[in-house]
């Protein structure tokens, strides 16, 4: 009977885990710090719960800083037609979206325009990141 009681407090504590992955929009980012900036993607990650970009800015002293931004799920982009390839390093983004809470260089993208085309690759009213 003791085993059993192990066996479910284990499985609870591994299922709060797993839960704590996922984060609301509000508990992560702040509407009220906006944020809009170019500079030169570095990477892509396509990890769950949320997929990331990750761009090299200049900051206003002139140093380089790097930038991850947060976008929807794999599966919501893959249903807006994104593919991996979508963006990749070297492409000149104009990003516009929430910095974080915590005051790092990440934050969550509102609109992703390519700047060699001007096409808009990515947009998602705020009203959307308020209810995830």
């Amino acid at each position: 009977m003791k085993m059993s009681h192990w066996i479910c407090a284990a499985v609870l504590a591994l299922s709060a885990t797993a839960g704590q992955a996922h984060h609301s929009f509000t508990a992560e980012f702040d509407i009220n710090k906006p944020i809009s900036f170019s500079g030169t993607v570095t990477r892509m990650e396509w990890t769950n719960p949320h997929a990331w970009f990750f761009v090299d800015v200049e900051n206003e002293a002139g140093e380089t800083e790097t930038w991850a931004m947060e976008l929807l799920g794999v599966n919501r982009l893959l249903r807006e037609g994104w593919t991996r390839d979508k963006i990749s390093p070297g492409d000149r983004l104009y990003v516009e979206g929430y910095a974080a809470r915590n005051g790092t260089t990440t934050g969550n993208a509102s609109i992703v325009i390519i700047e060699e085309t001007g096409q808009q690759i990515w947009g998602t009213p705020i009203e959307e990141l308020l209810n995830q």
